[in-house]
């Protein structure tokens, strides 16, 4: 969808959104609405500016989620450092109703690399940025690392591993990062929205070891 300059109407508790000067960035995500603003600041006599996204969630989340995604989050980012934005997790007022905000690091997305119907393009690409191989082979041994401990990297998004405009490979997914793969067990018939999303993720974590492979 085409970006639109307009008011975030979404009323939220620790930030005064009147007039803030906003960019829609995406509606088509799983997990929640995208939102981008820049501010500048006067600081000792000179400007700062403040560029971050603000993700509004779909559904609800209690207080106890909220730490479990943030301790999930603060895993991805300990174990993968800047291929994954400083994100900050909030509980607080979201339209009158006490839910999660994430407040991230800008990442401009530039190309997405998860997706195989790029693979064309995206093997002579990488093959030309030595830097970007090697956080995708760290990002890859830490997703299968993680793999092996039940934990599946959720790679269904749109655009979750991306090469930004600098040509560097981020993770920018912040809301349930991981899969519990034995969630799928504890059902007689699990949710098939959920098994698609998991089944598209371990296809793309072989696609995207085969690329790395293949741009060498």
């Amino acid at each position: 969808m085409s970006r639109r300059n307009r008011e975030l109407t979404t009323s939220i508790g620790c930030i005064n959104t009147a007039g803030l000067n906003t960019t829609l960035m995406s509606t088509v995500g799983n997990h929640c609405e995208v939102w981008r603003t820049t501010r500048v600041l006067s600081r000792d006599g000179g400007a700062l500016v403040v560029d971050r996204v603000i993700k509004c969630p779909r559904t609800l989340c209690s207080f106890p989620e909220v730490r479990v995604l943030q301790r999930d989050y603060n895993e991805l980012r300990t174990r993968l450092r800047d291929i994954v934005p400083a994100a900050m997790f909030v509980y607080t007022s979201v339209d009158g109703i006490d839910n999660v905000l994430v407040i991230a690091e800008t990442v401009q997305p530039w190309f997405n690399i998860a997706n195989p119907t790029f693979e064309d393009d995206a093997v002579p690409l990488l093959h030309a940025l030595p830097k970007a191989r090697v956080q995708l082979q760290v990002f890859l041994e830490a997703a299968r690392a993680w793999h092996d401990e039940g934990k599946l990297i959720d790679l269904y998004g749109l655009d979750n591993l991306v090469l930004d405009v600098d040509r560097n490979v981020r993770y920018i997914d912040s809301f349930s990062v991981f899969f519990y793969e034995d969630l799928l067990e504890m059902f007689d018939e699990p949710d098939p929205h959920l098994r698609n999303r998991m089944d598209i993720s371990r296809r793309r974590l072989d696609y995207l070891e085969d690329l790395l492979r293949a741009s060498a």
